[in-house]
């Protein structure tokens, strides 16, 4: 019987003990987060223990943090309760591309001794779409560093609007503009995708006709730039598979699905998992290249960002089709700059365009004190030509004449079709001596050819008007077809 009484004595002395520790301890939970929310209160947070993940350092050591944030550290596979992971993430941020921009960021405010600072960022990590937020102040003479994460994937749906009416906005800008540049447009797009965290890297690559593809926009970090690349055809990379294929092409790793089949391989420029999202460029029936989304870790893509990444592309088309009718109206404004200032038939410039340059090169003379030469000349019995071998050979004659003009002078001489057989020669910063010389190279030339000519020339500094020069000229070749002449007969 008495061990009985002990033993009822012993168990209400246990439970009595156990009933105070009990309560302490939800005495002490009450207080630590009526602590908790007090504290957060000053820093404008509401703490919903069910939705929001959050961690406290004070004085650079941590003193709190719940479940959800660090499941939401582990999406990245940051052990954020360690301080030499921690350590290493801001000495190398370039590393950790998903939050590359928030660690530097936080960075740049700590190294300028920024005392309070608030940054938002939303992100998605893991399929989830993250919000992030940091507030570091000082308060009763102590260091608070909050950050809190909320998953907020619900917001997917209004991001792709934001996002459209964003790069819509761009888009109009940019097609308002001279010409377009496909750095800047894409370092734009980045941007966008980079600040609502869907993307790390983004490029552009461009299929030329030699079969290189060109990126002119590819871009892991701002420090990491590699726009410029060149992918030979023989190269049979990811890219060069989405171009040859005109597929799209969805890798949630890039570390294990490196063999692409038919002897695609990745090309592994960082050695990084990645994902991966590849897009054809496809446009008047023909794939011109290719748009990579990346971003690094596994699986990062939610089907609702990629159908994001489907309206980029959208955009991208948009913008390419844009700079090719750009560049058809370019070329389109260059035939008709070249039918208008040069004759149609022998590929020399047009009397008009003759006259503008001969005005600025007699004004050039009398200011500069320079030497500029010109010659007259056309082909000696051009008509009997005609007459005997009809007009296409006489056509075949000019042209032949001005390739073998062409041949014989500087790109910064001009020869230009006066009329008919009569072509003039303008040699500027020439002396009548080398002037000479050039002629002579150019009759022996078209002499090879059975093409004779007759020819004036003259320096024209000392005129005061192009008619003067045209008239002097003129006058001179005529006394060498005349000289030509009496030399034919008195050999007769």
């Amino acid at each position: 019987m008495v061990w009985f009484v002990v033993f009822l004595i012993s168990m209400v002395t246990i439970l009595t003990i156990f009933f105070v520790l009990l309560k302490r301890r939800l005495r002490d939970k009450i207080e630590s987060e009526a602590f908790l929310n007090k504290l957060l209160a000053g820093f404008g947070i509401v703490l919903d223990t069910e939705k929001l993940g959050i961690s406290i350092w004070i004085d650079n050591d941590l003193t709190y943090i719940n479940s959800i944030l660090l499941e939401h550290s582990n999406l990245l596979g940051i052990d954020i309760k360690s301080r030499k992971e921690l350590d290493e993430l801001f000495a190398h941020p370039e590393k950790y591309l998903v939050i590359y921009d928030v660690i530097t960021e936080i960075k740049k405010r700590r190294e300028a001794n920024v005392q309070e600072y608030y940054g938002s960022w939303r992100k998605e990590i893991g399929q989830k779409y993250i919000e992030i937020k940091y507030i570091r102040r000082f308060l009763d003479g102590k260091q608070y560093v909050v950050l809190t994460t909320r998953d907020v994937s619900h917001e997917l749906s209004n991001l792709e609007t934001t996002i459209l009416a964003e790069l819509n906005e761009i888009f109009e800008e940019e097609i308002s503009k001279e010409s377009i540049s496909l750095y800047e447009f894409g370092d734009r797009i980045r941007t966008i995708l980079n600040k609502h965290g869907l993307v790390d890297i983004f490029g552009v690559g461009l299929l030329r006709t030699n079969g290189e593809i060109y990126f002119p926009y590819f871009k892991y970090a701002d420090e990491d730039d590699r726009s410029g690349l060149v992918m030979s055809p023989s190269e049979k990379t990811m890219s060069r598979y989405i171009i040859d294929k005109g597929l799209k092409l969805h890798i949630e790793s890039a570390l294990k699905q490196q063999d692409l089949g038919d002897g695609y391989r990745l090309k592994k420029i960082r050695g990084e998992d990645f994902t991966i999202y590849g897009v054809p460029i496809i446009f008047r029936g023909q794939t011109r290249g290719v748009i990579l989304f990346e971003k690094q870790g596994t699986e990062q893509f939610s089907n609702a960002t990629l159908a994001v990444f489907d309206k980029v592309a959208h955009f991208i088309f948009l913008a390419l089709r844009f700079i090719d009718i750009l560049e058809e109206l370019e070329d389109e404004k260059k035939k008709l700059l070249e039918v208008s200032i040069k004759d149609y038939l022998t590929g020399a410039y047009s009397r008009l365009f003759l006259e503008q340059f001969l005005e600025k090169e007699l004004s050039k003379c009398k200011r500069t004190n320079s030497k500029t030469a010109v010659a007259f000349l056309d082909v000696n019995e051009f008509k009997r030509i005609n007459d005997t071998y009809g007009h296409v050979y006489g056509d075949k004659i000019l042209k032949t004449l001005v390739e073998v003009i062409y041949k014989n002078i500087r790109i910064m001489d001009l020869v230009a079709r006066y009329g008919g057989d009569e072509f003039v020669i303008v040699l500027p910063e020439t002396t009548p001596e080398n002037a000479g010389l050039v002629m002579k190279r150019i009759v022996e030339a078209l002499g090879e050819k059975n093409i004779s000519i007759s020819y004036g020339m003259i320096e024209i500094s000392e005129f005061a008007t192009i008619e003067d020069i045209y008239k002097e000229v003129d006058r001179r070749m005529y006394e060498m077809k005349k000289k030509s002449k009496q030399e034919n007969s008195a050999e007769d």
